[in-house]
């Protein structure tokens, strides 16, 4: 028999393994401390009614004319002692001469059990007990089991001399062990009848406790395969609702996910469907064009839009990318300095800044100074491996795209002659990336409208005619898939022309182990 069950079983099964053992054992080891319990009582019974006929014995016993100890009336004391019960009964009544040489039966048989002695009291018993004394013992007579009970008077003549009188009394105990073996088999084939109608009590009430959750399967099967409405609960078992709750959060997060999806695809190809309208209107266009110099500014326009529909699709995938879930892989993966990585988005970004002739700054975590290619020694050896200034638990190619789009917009949206700067800081339990420029900003009031997908404010439009407004959304994305933070705030432009400026700042928690 296996002694566990699988996961696959019910839960009657279940409920009956661990109750049916326990209750077993527990109603067995009442049976038996009920048996046991009744053998004492019967025993003390029997012990008592043997003393009765003893003590009987023991007060007619007395001197007669000639000075010796006799019996006054013993045949009626038997006869009373025999007719209680229907069990066979012995007494016995045996005198003890003052040298404890000779010995004189005065009542039973000549030879019966007597009490437990030390060898060199044998034919004296109770040599050392006193008047009175009683012992009760199992012994065995005609090869039948019985109960004596041996009771030590202790009597003077009149020369002071010292009589010892052994009176026995005993039954048959047969009786006791059949009645307590009776009682023991009634009390277990009562527990028994009463185990099987617990069982059949558990096995329907669990049937009856799982019916709201029959009712719930079949509500669940019946369900169209895009029906992803919350669960009823009015019905469920309260031991089972955090369950139904758990399971309509996840139809929640799922309607969430289904609905971020269709808004996604709608977007993008709207997004896409403009540029490839105007490509097809230019296609025609050259087709029926035939200036080549009018063919050459079609054809260059047609680049611009077809980079401007790449840009679109590269940023397209990045908020794909990440918006979902980060996966689960091994902590050292994930692991990545965020401050090479801002350095290097800074390195690649410095060329379209020199283009619009803007001053694109870096500040190191270590240091403004700091020079991560400066060689270690003058002897021209290599650096050991330098630790990592500021370790994030993220993809160095996420936190890589969340910077880009961070400089991209710094660098779109700042003038030219402007001035932007990337900082990296460390605080206690984070890493601060900060990207600020002297750009016009965006107002307090349209900051969170500004993180919406394909969301453009008026000044932004008129600014960046190219942009597709995705930047910040992105950015954001990746900022909540690895639990930080992103800030909008004032950039406090200091070159008093009006502008406020925009500071960016992304906050990702450090790693623990720098942490």
């Amino acid at each position: 028999m296996a002694w566990h069950l699988r996961a696959s079983h019910g839960l009657r099964l279940r409920l009956l393994w661990v109750l049916v053992p326990v209750l077993t054992a527990l109603l067995v080891l009442d049976s038996w401390r009920d048996s046991v319990s009744l053998g004492r009582e019967l025993a003390q019974a029997y012990d008592q009614s043997l003393l009765e006929p003893a003590q009987a014995l023991s007060d007619s016993l007395g001197w007669d004319g000639e000075g010796q100890l006799s019996l006054d009336g013993p045949l009626h004391i038997v006869s009373m002692f025999e007719a209680v019960s229907s069990r066979r009964k012995f007494l016995r009544v045996q005198l003890q001469t003052p040298d404890g040489a000779q010995s004189r039966l005065l009542l039973g048989a000549a030879q019966f059990p007597e009490p437990a002695q030390d060898p060199a009291d044998a034919g004296r018993p109770f040599r050392a007990a006193a008047d009175g004394t009683r012992v009760v013992y199992a012994a065995e007579v005609e090869h039948q089991p019985v109960r004596v009970l041996a009771l030590l008077r202790v009597l003077h003549d009149r020369s002071g001399q010292e009589w010892r009188v052994l009176i026995q009394s005993a039954q048959t105990s047969a009786g006791i062990e059949r009645t307590v073996h009776s009682l023991m088999w009634d009390s277990l084939l009562r527990d028994g009848r009463t185990l099987l109608v617990l069982v059949l009590v558990v096995w329907l009430g669990v049937a009856w406790g799982l019916r709201p959750l029959k009712a719930l399967r079949r509500a669940v099967q019946q369900r169209r395969s895009d029906d992803l409405q919350p669960l009823a609960t009015q019905d469920v078992p309260g031991e089972v609702r955090p369950l139904v709750d758990a399971m309509n959060l996840h139809l929640a997060q799922q309607r969430d996910a289904l609905a971020q999806q269709r808004q996604f695809l709608a977007d993008a190809s709207h997004q896409l469907r403009t540029p490839l309208a105007i490509l097809t209107t230019q296609a025609g266009y050259a087709l029926r064009e035939t200036d080549p110099e009018a063919v050459q500014a079609t054809l260059r326009s047609m680049l611009q839009q077809l980079q401007r529909g790449r840009r679109v699709s590269e940023q397209l995938l990045a908020l794909a990318h990440a918006s979902q879930p980060a996966v689960a892989i091994r902590r050292e993966a994930e692991l990545c300095d965020a401050n090479a990585v801002a350095r290097e988005v800074v390195l690649a970004y410095l060329p379209l800044a020199l283009d619009k002739q803007q001053d694109l700054g870096w500040t190191d975590v270590r240091g403004q100074d700091f020079d991560e290619d400066e060689p270690a020694g003058s002897d021209g050896a290599h650096a050991p491996a330098v630790p990592m200034a500021a370790p994030v638990q993220a993809a160095a190619t996420a936190v890589y795209e969340l910077l880009a789009n961070l400089v991209h917009n710094a660098i779109v949206y700042t003038p030219a002659q402007g001035h932007i700067n990337v900082a990296v800081l460390r605080t206690p339990g984070w890493v601060e990336i900060r990207v600020q420029d002297d750009g016009p900003g965006i107002a307090p009031e349209d900051r969170e409208r500004a993180f919406a997908r394909f969301s453009r404010l008026q000044a932004d439009a008129a600014q960046a005619p190219g942009g597709s407004g995705l930047g910040l959304a992105i950015a954001r994305a990746y900022v909540q898939r690895f639990h930080g933070e992103l800030l909008l705030e004032d950039g406090n432009a200091a070159d008093g022309d009006g502008r406020p400026g925009l500071l960016v700042r992304v906050r990702l928690p450090l790693a623990p182990a720098s942490a």
